[in-house]
């Protein structure tokens, strides 16, 4: 035994201990209670509330008398996160495709398919029955990383009407966060893709809401707790009038068909016309009332996610179904350009309104002889009938005219004018239209500097082929030429325009001059009220000053053209004494393939209303295969009956 004198340090030294352990932990406790009571408080809260995401609705696309083309509609669907199932994924799958009617192999396949986040649940199965929900619900360890879920769905009430103009919504991807569009979005959100879905995608997107919910220990709901419920996103009108567009596109199909059954005489068969594209615009303030190609996908595929499988059908295609011709592809436009070129010719003083040149059906320029599209050739022929016979002789001289100007400026030191350019330029072409949908073609118009920039690019392909072409171009191929001016003045060679470009310019040919910004937005409504949140005015693109009697002169040719000229067999019987419509047909050449139809036109003659340009890929000449699609649209438009489209007999052109 210790003597007590001995332990009295040692319990000294255990009560001071203890009364430091106590002021340590009445201090951590008073620190908790008081200083950090309501940090603590507030996470101990959120172990018991949990917040859920609440998708806001997109706003609803409208045509132009208010129908609905796009909308929304809430669906329940089935979905699976793959990372939990584990190694009881074959299991779970397998009962999950029984109770939902398919097999295990295309619930793989949807899952293999999806391209979207992997923090999301893949919706495997939409618009599920409730008593399969119920039975998930019910058996939730038996389907363990399986969910039902709400999902907020784009429908189409008219189909795939108008897809490339209304476009499609898919997740957000990486490449897209990084885009400044795109400022302040997250993974797993809802985009625009293409059409005015992206174009308008901050007004249609809505503001996602927050649902509070209180769950137990066990991570299940007790019960909701509230929230900020979502805000719909703002409704979109358009422009497009959706019954026009859908006759529209019915012309067009109409016209492909019929094309292909027109024999071929150059190649042999018929003409294969797998695409075409037509644009009906407003040329008094650049709206667009239809905008058609086809083919084109159904953009109901998309709803929830396409398949790699059906995007691939869609890429495979030799259709391209996916791109928007009439917006994003550029042509030789062939005689439809025509107008511009006299235009040119009168604003150089190189032709008058009654200048004539004799057609003996062929042009000789040095040793080089360019043929007209009628061997037998036309006579005498002046501005009018130039266009109305579509007579390429008249325009090789014009262009050759030019040419002989813009070399006599070149010889004493100068810049040449290149009038045929300028005058392009100013109608709109060479740029692309400031258009609401993206991906817009600028198209070309070959110039001395476009032709030098395009040698320099391709001058080391030129100079390593061996035959006698290449090794001209690969010398002397940054020259411009005297056959250059005449492609130019027939709409041939190394121009190429959009239809949509086409159709501005033949707006312009309309109005006096005055180009429009082209556009498909009327305007942004409030969901709610329908009132105009933000609309769409007309905007002025540019003014091509061209005095008045040229205009008027070209017009008059133009309005000879469906009377009497090169469209008169495709106009047969249509009321043109009531409702005069002025255009022209074109038939561009790329060989190898079949000419390509066109007809570009205005109506009614004297107080332009619309602006319809129809192109036919390989399709023949635009007097047999694109006027009469041209006839079945501006019957539509005035209200007459639509008769079927047929090919017709060819003045060509």
């Amino acid at each position: 035994m210790h003597p007590p004198s001995a332990l009295r340090p040692r319990l000294l030294a255990l009560s001071v201990l203890v009364a430091l352990l106590l002021v340590a932990l009445s201090s951590r406790l008073w620190y908790l209670q008081v200083l950090a009571g309501e940090r603590y408080g507030d996470l101990a809260e959120g172990n018991r509330v949990r917040q859920v995401v609440v998708e806001a609705p997109r706003g609803r696309i409208l045509d132009a008398s208010g129908r609905v083309v796009v909308g929304n509609r809430a669906a329940w669907a089935v979905t699976v996160k793959p990372s939990l199932l584990g190694d009881r994924r074959r299991e779970v799958l397998g009962r999950l495709a029984r109770l939902l009617g398919t097999t295990r192999a295309r619930l793989e396949a949807r899952i293999a398919d999806y391209t979207g986040s992997p923090l999301r649940g893949i919706p495997v199965a939409e618009d599920v029955p409730t008593g399969q929900l119920f039975h998930l619900t019910e058996h939730a360890d038996r389907f363990p990383g399986v969910a039902p879920e709400v999902l907020a769905l784009r429908e189409y009430p008219a189909g795939p009407a108008a897809a490339h103009v209304l476009g499609y919504v898919g997740e957000i991807s990486p490449e897209e966060l990084k885009d400044r569009r795109f400022r302040g979005y997250a993974p797993g959100d809802i985009v625009g893709k293409a059409g005015v879905e992206l174009t308008y995608d901050k007004w249609l997107r809505g503001r996602d809401g927050v649902q509070d919910l209180e769950v137990n220990a066990a991570g299940e709901v007790v019960r909701a707790l509230g929230g900020r419920p979502p805000a719909p996103g703002r409704d979109l009108q358009l422009t497009l009038d959706l019954n026009l567009q859908v006759s529209v596109e019915r012309a067009l199909a109409d016209g492909m068909r019929a094309a292909r059954r027109l024999p071929d005489r150059e190649r042999g068969g018929t003409y294969p016309a797998p695409a075409a594209t037509a644009v009906v615009l407003d040329p008094g303030d650049g709206a667009l009332l239809a905008l058609a190609s086809l083919p084109q996908y159904d953009p109901r595929r998309f709803v929830g996610g396409i398949s790699r499988r059906d995007f691939a059908r869609y890429a495979d295609h030799p259709g391209k179904p996916l791109l928007h011709r009439a917006v994003q592809s550029a042509y030789p436009p062939g005689s439809t350009w025509k107008p511009f070129s006299a235009l040119a010719g009168l604003e150089a003083g190189v032709i008058t309104p009654a200048s004539t040149y004799h057609c003996p059906g062929s042009f000789t320029v040095g040793s080089y002889t360019k043929r007209d599209w009628t061997p037998r050739g036309h006579g005498a022929v002046g501005l009018t009938d130039s266009l109305r016979l579509s007579c390429d002789v008249y325009y090789y001289n014009l262009g050759a005219q030019l040419g002989v100007a813009e070399q006599a400026q070149e010889a004493r030191g100068g810049k040449a004018a290149e009038q045929l350019q300028a005058t392009a330029r100013r109608f709109g072409f060479g740029q692309r239209p400031a258009i609401d949908l993206p991906y817009g073609a600028e198209g070309t118009v070959p110039t001395r500097e476009w032709r030098r920039r395009f040698w320099e690019q391709s001058r080391k392909t030129y100079c390593a082929g061996s035959s006698d072409l290449y090794r001209e171009l690969c010398r002397g191929g940054w020259r411009w030429q005297g056959g250059d001016n005449l492609n130019l003045a027939i709409g041939q060679g190394d121009l190429q325009v959009s239809p949509l470009q086409l159709a501005v310019g033949y707006g312009a040919l309309a109005n006096g001059g005055t180009s429009y910004r082209p556009h498909v937005g009327r305007a942004v409504l409030d969901p709610a009220s329908g009132r105009v949140v933000r609309g769409v005015a007309p905007r002025v693109a540019g003014v091509a000053e061209v005095p008045a009697g040229a205009l008027a002169a070209v017009g008059q040719g133009l309005a000879s053209v469906p009377a009497a000229g090169t469209a008169a067999p495709a106009f047969a019987g249509f009321p043109l004494h009531r409702f005069p419509v002025a255009g022209k047909t074109g038939t561009a050449d790329l060989p190898p393939q079949a000419p390509f139809a066109w007809f570009a036109s205005y109506a009614p003659v004297g107080d332009p209303k619309f602006v319809v340009v129809v192109m036919v890929e390989q399709g023949g000449h635009g007097g047999e295969s694109a006027a009469p699609v041209a006839r079945a649209i501006y019957q539509k438009l005035f209200g007459l009956p639509v008769t079927p489209v047929a090919g017709g007999a060819d003045r060509s052109g």
